[in-house]
Order: structure tokens, then sequence, then C-alpha cells
């Protein structure tokens, strides 16, 4: 329990609250862990891993909300068990990723009773509404390409192991305009482009 970012704050009944109900959980990569619409009663704390939050539009489009991180609970998980309503997203683990799994109902009496995690709340969501500001920003005043380009400079490896098919779903556009984009990288000396990878030049 130590590895929880807030467990040492909260007083010992809520310590005790969360040893009593947290279930450790191993998700293999490739999982959803709930989807667009789902009422959601449990919540992940994620220890270990990558999980991806993103909205899938009618038009069977997709784009990433964010990126879970270590140590973090995810917002849309959150606001649907919180107030009951449908998850505005679908969330799926990006790699193999371990955590702690709470019931809603326990997840309610902490934030109720504990000041400090309640901080840590506000501060999640503080955080999104940060990057989801950034999003908008970049969806409205950034054209595609510089956007492209600075997904794959924000990328942690070289070469980058994605499919044009993902970087679409990640930037809200279609497979056809990616491929069309990194062709014109490629044809510029950016970058070089094999099966399933992308290497900056």
């Amino acid at each position: 329990m130590q590895h929880i970012s807030f467990f040492n704050q909260l007083s010992e009944t809520g310590q005790q609250l969360i040893k009593d109900n947290a279930k450790e959980v191993t998700v293999p990569k490739g999982m959803e862990l709930f989807a667009q619409g789902d009422l959601c009663k449990d919540i992940l704390y994620l220890l270990d891993g990558s999980v991806r939050v993103y909205r899938l539009h009618e038009s069977g489009q997709e784009i990433t909300l964010y990126f879970l991180e270590e140590g973090e609970q995810c917002n849309v998980n959150l606001n649907s068990a919180f107030t009951d309503t449908p998850a505005i997203g679908t969330a799926v683990s990006e790699t193999e990723i371990t955590g702690y799994m709470f019931p809603a109902s326990i997840i309610k009496q902490l934030y109720i009773a504990e000041p400090m995690y309640q901080q840590y709340v506000f501060k999640l969501f503080g955080r999104r509404l940060e990057g989801m500001a950034g999003l908008v920003e970049d969806v409205r005043f950034k054209k595609l390409d510089h956007r492209l380009l600075d997904w794959l400079h924000e990328s942690e490896s070289n070469p980058i192991i994605v499919t044009h098919e993902k970087l679409a779903s990640h930037l809200g556009t279609s497979r056809e305009v990616i491929s069309r984009l990194l062709k014109e990288f490629e044809h510029n000396g950016i970058v070089k482009l094999y099966r399933g990878k992308i290497e900056l030049l």
C-alpha cells in the first residue's frame, strides 16, 4: 500500500479502508478497462504501465484524450463512478499494467472523509484540464503536420514502434492522411518509414 502516493497522508481510518478494500490487479496489454458509455463501478489506481484513454466519434474515428501515468487514477473513470453517469471515453492498456482496483463506494467515502485525497483528486483534474486545453488549442490552431511532428519528437524511443492507424487514432484523423504526411516527411528526409515503425532522422 505504500506505493499509493496519498496513502501515508490518510488518517488511520482511511488507511484501513484502503487495506480492507484494495484489490491488486495485473492486466495484459490490449485489454479494455472500460468502454465509452459504461457506468464505472470500480476505479483503478495505476502502479505500473500505460493506459490510453480515447474518445470515439460516431464516424468511427478516435482521438486520444490522455495517457494515464503511474500513480494516477483516471479522470473519466472517477467522473463516471462519482456521478453515476456513462463514461465519456474508453480506456485500454497500452502495456501490461499493475495497480489496485477500488469499489467506487470506497473511493466516495475517502473523498468525503479525507482532505488529502480530495487534494489528490483536484490535482488530477487540474492536470487533465490543462492537458485538454492544450489538445483543443492544438486541434484549433496547429496544422496536422506540425501536430504529427510534435507527437513524433515527444516519443521516448527511436525508431518509434507505431502503426499509421494508431497514429491517426492519437491525432483524431484518418490513416490515409497520416500515411500521406509521413510519405512527405520521408521525401524531405525527416523520417525513414518501415513496416510498423518510424525512424526519426
